[in-house]
């Protein structure tokens, strides 16, 4: 399978689980059990008093990879762009945070789930005035914002996009000078299996397309963006559960 075709299927796969996780109860890919939404975000550090307002049908609709509201608020970003953005939650979540935010956008290409986010919002007027939501795919390479943002943040959404060279120059454009990309996402403790990569059933747990951490500063340095740190949450071999912070 060609490149191109391979970004196709890909998409296609990604956009049909999540279509499904925005409305099954049972797990984002039944049966197998994974945790997800308020039980998740608690597991994950959300704060408590975020969680209780959300209810609990849009929890569900929560697979963060990490909680990402300690750096966001120590970055002290004017505006935040989600790519990846799901449901909505750290979007809201951030609004409801860091009052110095006045511009969050929000890029999803699941409409299941933009659907959801849309509720989400709907639920929140004040937040919803800062917050606008896009639908995108990054595995078909058009422009991903069409204002830079001072902050990116990835929470559980780059070891999906296929042509990650491409993606980062793009993600670079849409970065202010001296903008962060901030993706939380498993980086490879070793070499995954011969050929494991080439099924996108694989990639649907974030493996298939996850990098070494060295291929990932070599593919950020070769365009001009600095890997700043790479602080491990959780190691689960054959990856390690990671927040990455990328500097433009």
């Amino acid at each position: 399978m060609d490149r191109a075709a391979f970004s196709h299927r890909l998409t296609t796969t990604l956009q049909d689980m999540y279509d499904r996780a925005a409305t099954s109860r049972q797990g984002l890919l039944s049966p197998v059990p994974v945790s997800r939404g308020g039980e998740l975000l608690r597991q994950l550090g959300y704060p408590e008093e975020l969680i209780r307002q959300i209810p609990e049908k849009l929890q569900d609709c929560a697979f963060p990879c990490a909680n990402p509201l300690p750096r966001i608020t120590e970055f002290e970003p004017e505006s935040l762009l989600d790519l990846g953005c799901g449901a909505g939650l750290d979007l809201l979540f951030a609004a409801r945070t860091c009052p110095q935010l006045d511009r969050l956008a929000g890029i999803e290409n699941s409409t299941g789930l933009r659907d959801q986010a849309k509720k989400l919002l709907g639920r929140f007027p004040e937040e919803k005035k800062r917050i606008t939501l896009h639908a995108g795919d990054f595995n078909r390479l058009q422009r991903i914002s069409p204002a830079p943002a001072d902050l990116i943040l990835m929470n559980g959404s780059f070891n999906l996009v296929y042509d990650k060279p491409a993606f980062l120059r793009q993600a670079k454009d849409a970065l202010n000078p001296e903008g962060t990309l901030l993706i939380y996402d498993f980086l490879l403790t070793e070499a995954l299996p011969e050929g494991f990569s080439r099924e996108p059933d694989n990639w649907l747990w974030n493996i298939g397309g996850a990098l070494p951490p060295a291929d990932l500063d070599r593919i950020a340095g070769s365009i001009g963006l600095q890997v700043e740190t790479i602080r491990k949450l959780e190691r689960i071999d054959p990856v390690v559960r990671c927040e990455i912070v990328i500097k433009r």
